[in-house]
């Protein structure tokens, strides 16, 4: 990725992701921070929330 600020913002979401998932700030997700980073990350929030399982972490959490 050539962009390093669009990198950075999706590196954000992708914290922010797993962080919901361990249970920690989920009410993050769909909050008007949530929104701005998506839209930095050049995604779309509602996109974001359809396709966001917290399963999918399920090996990053036993690793944290």
């Amino acid at each position: 990725m050539k962009n390093p600020d669009l990198h950075l913002w999706r590196s954000v979401l992708i914290m922010g992701l797993h962080d919901a998932a361990k249970g920690k700030e989920a009410d993050w997700l769909g909050s008007p921070d949530f929104v701005q980073v998506c839209y930095l990350a050049q995604v779309e929030p509602q996109a974001v929330l359809r396709a966001y399982r917290p399963e999918r972490f399920e090996r990053f959490r036993q690793a944290a």
